[in-house]
């Protein structure tokens, strides 16, 4: 659980580091999923409705799964950058092999899923 401050930004990314290099992903894979946890998290504090924000990690050698729970319903979009920001899910959905939302009680997951590049079938990071 992440408090709703910017700082949580990186807190997200230092868990989220921990996590994949514990499970012994390669460093490209390593640092698209820090960059994809920092992007979710951010958007959470940002736009959702207030609360803590639950941040969830899947990771082994070759995968890694970030999840982003909060407690707004509305969904992230695909949106042109705006005056101060506004390309958090450019980025993951740029890093991610592919992401979605899951609705939950009281709020949403934002999921991102990324494969180690050279795995047979993989887009990216």
């Amino acid at each position: 659980m992440l408090p709703s401050e910017p700082a949580s930004a990186r807190a997200g990314r230092a868990l989220t580091a921990a996590v994949v290099a514990s499970a012994g992903a390669p460093a490209p894979l390593l640092d698209a999923a820090v960059l994809v946890a920092s992007e979710l998290v951010t958007n959470a504090v940002r736009h959702a409705d207030g609360g803590d924000v639950l941040l969830l990690v899947e990771a082994d050698a070759r995968s890694v799964s970030v999840g982003v729970r909060d407690d707004a319903h509305r969904h992230p979009r695909l949106v042109a950058a705006y005056e101060g920001g506004g390309r958090g899910m450019l980025v993951v959905s740029a890093l991610a092999e592919r992401w979605h939302v899951e609705e939950v009680a009281g709020g949403k997951v934002v999921w991102a899923h990324l494969r180690c590049p050279d795995d047979p079938g993989s887009r990216r990071p």
